[in-house]
């Protein structure tokens, strides 16, 4: 009877062919219809600030433009903790800390203008991504 077991020579060639393919990449990547996303260095982006909020005369400020890794991270933290609890870190790194321990630290500031505070960060990190994802789920 014969053997059913194929021989090693036949093995080691299936092997380098079965490496052969794995090597080459079936598809170049302009063949997909799209080219790699080209991102500039952080080092590349001046961040430009605009005034949210006055104590006093002291002026508070946040970037013009929020970085989308920023709402990326907001995202992932809401989803794992809540919106509320989430909100917090959000407004440290988009504040600053001096700017948020302005804030906690007001006894003058209403719960209206806390809220319309976060409203704006909020708004301004997520950008038009909440309005889409909500009409897209909607």
């Amino acid at each position: 009877m014969a053997s059913t077991k194929p021989s090693p020579a036949r093995t080691r060639q299936a092997a380098a062919a079965r490496n052969r393919a794995a090597a080459k990449p079936a598809v170049a990547p302009g063949d997909l219809g799209f080219e790699p996303v080209r991102i500039a260095a952080d080092d590349d982006v001046p961040e430009e600030r605009v005034p949210l909020f006055y104590i006093g005369e002291d002026e508070y400020t946040i970037p013009k433009s929020i970085p989308r890794g920023v709402a990326l991270q907001y995202l992932r933290h809401a989803s794992e903790v809540g919106h509320e609890v989430a909100t917090a870190p959000l407004l440290i790194r988009v504040l600053g800390e001096d700017a948020y321990l302005a804030l906690e630290q007001s006894r003058a500031m209403t719960g209206e203008q806390l809220e319309q505070i976060v409203d704006i960060i909020i708004k301004q990190a997520l950008g038009e991504q909440e309005k889409e994802g909500k009409a897209r789920r909607g």
